[in-house]
């Protein structure tokens, strides 16, 4: 890819990128800044856009429209969903839902998706390299490769069956459901790798505050190896 977009949500899931990325120069757009650079020897914008969706989408659009990315990343943490998942293992998305929105509303409205499918599907190109990256074993976590759901909340024991049992989600955020939505309408590739700070057994903002910054360098870690193999791709 000529230029390549990444989304982390905070601070803390940009830090661990900063050892790696050679910024170049930085721009500020709608209160944001945007960092132009190399990651791995791919250029890249880098922008940490906010948490919750309407800056997520934000971010999204105006790499799309100032940068016209070629594809762009989401990366940080998640809580976790299925009971397969654990603390601190990595999800890359294979598709993309909404949890607290009316999935109608995305059929029969814009952008007027599938009926069967209303979710977001990932490039294959970029699920190729994640999978590729995956089976190289370098990774101290476990790889998931599954749906990730997005909404505005924190999930907690009340909210996780009805989630489950309605979207069957690995994990879930608060952030890449808006950044799928702006790419699939834009048709540029998406890909989202988050990194599990909470689950149903180890639940609650405690677990969440002390497995953040781990799960943050995770999926950095993860995210750095998928970009290497995309330029190399």
């Amino acid at each position: 890819m000529k230029l390549l977009g990444l989304i982390c949500p905070c601070e803390e899931e940009w830090a661990p990128y900063e050892r790696y990325f050679k910024e170049k120069s930085r721009h500020l757009r709608a209160g944001i800044e945007f960092l132009e650079g190399e990651l791995a020897d791919q250029p890249v914008v880098a922008v940490v856009s906010g948490v919750c969706k309407v800056n997520a989408a934000i971010a999204a659009q105006i790499l799309v429209n100032v940068y016209q990315v070629e594809g762009i990343i989401n990366s940080g943490t998640a809580g976790g969903m299925a009971s397969q998942v654990k603390l601190l293992e990595t999800v890359v998305s294979t598709d993309i839902c909404y949890h607290d929105v009316n999935l109608l509303n995305l059929v029969k409205l814009h952008p007027f998706m599938d009926s069967d499918k209303p979710y977001f599907q990932v490039d294959g190109r970029m699920l190729q390299a994640a999978r590729k990256v995956a089976a190289s074993g370098t990774f101290l976590q476990k790889i998931h490769f599954g749906r990730m759901a997005t909404g505005e909340q924190f999930i907690v024991d009340k909210e996780r069956p009805a989630i489950n049992d309605t979207f069957e989600p690995l994990c879930a955020d608060m952030e890449t459901g808006a950044i799928a939505h702006v790419c699939y309408v834009n048709q540029v590739p998406f890909m989202a790798v988050r990194s599990i700070t909470d689950t149903e057994e180890h639940n609650g903002l405690a677990n969440f505050e002390a497995n953040f910054a781990e799960a943050a360098s995770r999926s950095a870690n993860f995210v750095v190896g998928l970009v290497a193999e995309l330029q190399e791709g």
